[in-house]
């Protein structure tokens, strides 16, 4: 779309909605484990900027990219990949958790909302007391939002379950469905986890888990799995991507490239898969190829090390030893995320990282390495980094370094803009 198109689209939409076009604030925060959506959504005149808004910095300066944007991107994407600064786009790509024990939108909280505009937040159980409660604190996030945000959660169902007790109890476990109850009972249990969660006004769930419980030992992944073989869990983890996303959550597979044979628990420490990439491709890889056919909206790295395959590439000099013993974290990988995740496999939606405050990673390297290295690699969203803020300046100065152009940040904004376009 030709720049005069755009600024006419612009200029009509403004003229159409200033009338009821309501003032909004950008609003930001810095920093564990663990629709019927009640709010009235934003109209395309809320999503615009008010009269008098002033950026924290001015929007990049024009570039080849900004002035002949790709013909598919709709006018939502188009607008707000333009008038978004740089630090605001930065920001879109950082998901924290909410500070522990935070239920309610406090001054306290609205104050470190407003230093960084983050794109969206993780729920964790201490975050949730009553349905009421959770529907009051996700309309109030969402309220002081310029854009929409991702609001996620693990619910999976079984033993990880965040909100499943404001219902009388947790859905069926995924082994469970796997080893017995099949594809009929895994469609409806995302169905019915995708009304527990939009009811309290969250899009995005971390589930299903795609991994192959392969190895017995594994206790970290268990029976959180669908099943011990590829073909077991395959089909379950499609049928539950469709139950969640026909009921308007967003779908995330975890843990690519699989998790399901290490023994180690990346909570706590790095973990690793002994196997060659044929292995990956027999077993790890079908159930997130069955994922990514079904559609999902996002796929979730593992801190996993595979040290028995190759074609790692530095992508920061302290990376280097760390691809000479083979310890390289998938996460840090971009044969893993773009060679294999999007070029093999095809994904074009959202990679997110596991938690970036788990010790797999926070134990070898400091909070700014872990958002750069990761966000390098093909990352899109960062989540839950141990310092927020920590993780955003660090994407700022790697932009100003030159470690990555406007050309690839766009690329990630992108896609959380195209999630986000369907919020509205």
């Amino acid at each position: 779309m030709k720049k005069i198109t755009i600024a006419i689209y612009i200029f009509a939409l403004l003229m159409a909605f200033a009338a009821c076009a309501e003032s909004n604030t950008l609003q930001i925060y810095s920093q564990e484990p663990e629709y019927s959506y009640q709010q009235q959504p934003k109209t395309s005149a809320d999503l615009l900027p008010e009269a008098g808004y002033i950026p924290t910095s001015q929007p990049n300066e024009p570039s080849l990219l900004d002035q002949e944007l790709e013909p598919q991107l709709s006018p939502f994407v188009e607008y707000w990949l333009q008038n978004l600064t740089l630090e605001e786009k930065i920001a879109q790509l950082i998901m924290p958790r909410l500070p522990w024990q935070t239920t309610t939108a406090s001054a306290g909280l609205e104050t470190w909302l407003d230093t960084i505009p983050f794109g969206g937040f993780i729920l964790f159980g201490d975050n949730v007391q009553s349905i009421e409660q959770v529907q009051v604190l996700t309309e109030a996030l969402q309220t002081q939002a310029r854009l929409p945000l991702l609001i996620s959660t693990d619910e999976e169902g079984g033993r990880v379950s965040r909100i499943g007790r404001l219902f009388g109890g947790a859905t069926t476990a995924a082994f469970e469905i796997g080893q017995s109850a099949g594809l009929a009972t895994a469609y409806e249990t995302g169905r019915q986890n995708a009304e527990r969660l939009q009811t309290l006004g969250i899009n995005m769930n971390f589930a299903p888990v795609a991994d192959v419980w392969s190895n017995p030992a594994n206790a970290v992944i268990g029976n959180r799995a669908f099943g011990h073989t590829a073909p077991e869990v395959s089909p379950n983890v499609a049928a539950t991507v469709e139950g969640l996303q026909n009921g308007n959550v967003f779908a995330t597979l975890k843990h690519f490239p699989g998790h399901g044979d290490t023994y180690e628990d990346s909570h706590y420490q790095l973990a690793f898969h002994n196997h060659g990439i044929e292995r990956f491709w027999e077993v790890e890889a079908l159930p997130f190829i069955a994922g990514i056919e079904a559609g999902v909206a996002a796929i979730m790295t593992g801190h996993i090390s595979t040290p028995q395959i190759n074609g790692h590439t530095a992508l920061l000099p302290w990376m280097e030893p760390w691809i000479e013993s083979g310890n390289l974290p998938a996460t840090f990988s971009s044969f893993w995320l773009q060679d294999i995740l999007r070029g093999e496999l095809g994904f074009e939606g959202l990679i997110i990282t596991d938690g970036l405050e788990m010790r797999a990673l926070t134990d070898h390297f400091t909070c700014g390495q872990i958002a750069l290295a990761a966000f390098l690699a093909g990352v899109d969203i960062l989540l839950i980094p141990a310092n927020p803020a920590e993780a955003f300046q660090a994407l700022l100065d790697g932009y100003h370094n030159g470690y990555f152009d406007r050309a690839r940040l766009n690329e990630s904004v992108k896609r959380v803009l195209r999630l986000k376009e369907g919020l509205q």
